[in-house]
């Protein structure tokens, strides 16, 4: 006896923000250059009460030649790795390259420019954001009359 499935198209259909987010991912080309591929590098965020701790790997970067710029809850990177191969070594893979790389990171709130601070540490580029004042957690007391 034969095994039948039932074919149901609703199976195959993927969500709206799904659809665009492979819209987007693909349309965008980088650089052979990247070793980022297109979806960006990868970071990680952490956030307290007082602000936002963002770490991007950055190996072979001098921080001196590190562009940081803010500009309300958005904060662009702009970098460059310089990678040389040994004289008489015979490349098998690169795992990262010579480039420049540019990426930017959307935070879930704004944050202060003024105060921010930025260290470079084992290849980790670390920044400190704190938060706008407007954006911060507030507590609002009730007045009864």
């Amino acid at each position: 006896m034969a095994n039948l499935t039932r074919y149901n198209p609703f199976n195959e259909v993927v969500s709206l923000r799904e659809a665009m987010d492979r819209l987007l991912a693909d349309s965008f080309i980088t650089p052979n250059t990247s070793t980022f591929g297109t979806r960006g590098v990868n970071a990680n965020l952490f956030e307290t009460q007082e602000g936002f701790i963002l770490q991007v790997p950055m190996p072979g970067v001098r921080p001196d030649e590190v562009e940081i710029t803010i500009q309300q809850d958005t904060l662009s990177l702009k970098w460059q790795t310089k990678m040389q191969t040994p004289e008489g070594a015979t490349v098998h893979w690169h795992g990262f390259q010579s480039g420049q790389y540019q990426q930017a990171f959307t935070l879930p709130a704004p944050i202060n420019s003024e105060s921010a601070e930025a260290s470079y540490t084992d290849g980790v580029l670390t920044l400190h954001l704190p938060k706008a004042e407007h954006a911060k957690v507030r507590t609002v007391k009730v007045n009864a009359k």
